[in-house]
């Protein structure tokens, strides 16, 4: 018996691979899916979703094109990578615009030239049948500079009336400063509609885990509180983490056979997940007892110094006698006010 039988699961509720039928919607979540709907609905040319990595951007991409698969024509560009002229040519792809000079090379110009002119048709074929066209450009920190301002001269082709296309970026926070850039600034101006994917709150993380299982199946699981705190502290509420720590930890509560998930086990996921952790402290071990030892080997020969000068003999004549005798001499001793001698010589320090 697995561990999906023993719960009584359908399927692994925690699996990484972004699936729309685990779309949680949390705040930001749902602001985001908003955003998209709301852009190609009014038709306002330009929107921008950005979040840290694992924050679930992809997932809200896969609801939004679920949604609109059946009534636009939605290109997904999932290499960003690519000057203007390559953009295109995998822009019409995706389309499925028939162009003769896509992969030709034809100089001058010429063959973009012909590729513009056969997305503008394409865009004003697709405007007369009601049908908006959606640019999607996943990862789009990575887009080269020209390939934006590309992306802001396709936004030009337009009607009297209305945007013909809609492009949406969807990229890591870096995107934002890119286009706050000087060299950008006409870009940025023309995106009116903008969402932040923010991380989950303690909250969200209950709703979130319960929602998932419910989804496949939920079965005989339990959780307890505290093991959701854990969870909470160490993923920071992004929901990639979430998934890979929570599967982690059913799995750590099945090979026990118990039907209650604790912070036990949550424990021993946050353990084998972080198993570097301990090869860390090994190797930092020896560095700071080798600065402490530094350190104290510093203040005991300060110590010693001033002391020597202050009530000791001439440090070159006691250094030129003990070398010539080869001997070395007794440790010169202060005599206090009340009278009782204090030896300057050290002992040992005990390890």
């Amino acid at each position: 018996m697995n561990f999906l039988e023993f719960y009584g699961l359908k399927e692994d509720p925690f699996r990484l691979s972004p699936d729309p039928v685990y779309f949680y919607p949390s705040r930001s979540h749902q602001v985001a899916l908003d955003s998209l709907d709301y852009t190609v609905e009014q038709k306002e040319g330009f929107c921008l979703i950005s979040g840290e990595p694992g924050t679930g951007k992809t997932t809200i991409l896969k609801v939004f094109i679920d949604r609109w698969k059946e009534r636009a024509s939605i290109a997904l560009i999932l290499t960003p990578r690519l000057g203007p002229e390559e953009f295109l040519q995998a822009l019409l792809e995706e389309l499925n615009v028939e162009c003769a000079d896509i992969g030709t090379g034809t100089g001058k110009g010429k063959g973009k030239i012909n590729m513009l002119k056969a997305f503008r048709d394409f865009l004003l074929e697709m405007s007369e049948r009601k049908r908006p066209v959606v640019i999607i450009v996943d990862e789009a920190q990575e887009l080269p500079d020209e390939t934006l301002e590309e992306l802001r001269l396709l936004s030009n082709l337009e009607t009297e009336k209305e945007k013909l296309l809609q492009i949406i970026l969807v990229g890591q926070p870096e995107i934002e400063s890119r286009l706050s850039a000087s060299s950008l600034r006409q870009l940025d101006q023309r995106i009116n509609v903008r969402a932040r994917v923010v991380p989950l709150t303690a909250g969200e993380i209950t709703a979130y885990i319960n929602h998932r299982l419910l989804r496949a199946g939920k079965g005989f699981l339990r959780l307890d509180d505290k093991m959701v705190r854990m969870i909470k502290g160490f993923s920071m509420g992004v929901p990639r983490i979430i998934n890979v720590i929570t599967s982690r930890t059913i799995m750590a509560a099945y090979l026990e056979g118990q039907n209650v998930v604790t912070a036990k086990h949550v424990r021993y996921a946050i353990d084998h997940l972080d198993s570097d952790r301990p090869a860390r402290r090994l190797r930092r071990g020896p560095v700071i007892y080798g600065a402490v030892a530094v350190i104290f080997f510093c203040i005991a020969l300060v110590l010693g110094y001033l002391v020597a000068f202050r009530g000791g003999p001439e440090p070159e004549a006691a250094s030129v006698h003990g070398a010539s005798a080869g001997v070395v001499e007794p440790a010169p001793q202060l005599e206090p006010a009340g009278g009782e001698a204090i030896s300057m010589r050290s002992t040992p320090a005990k390890p």
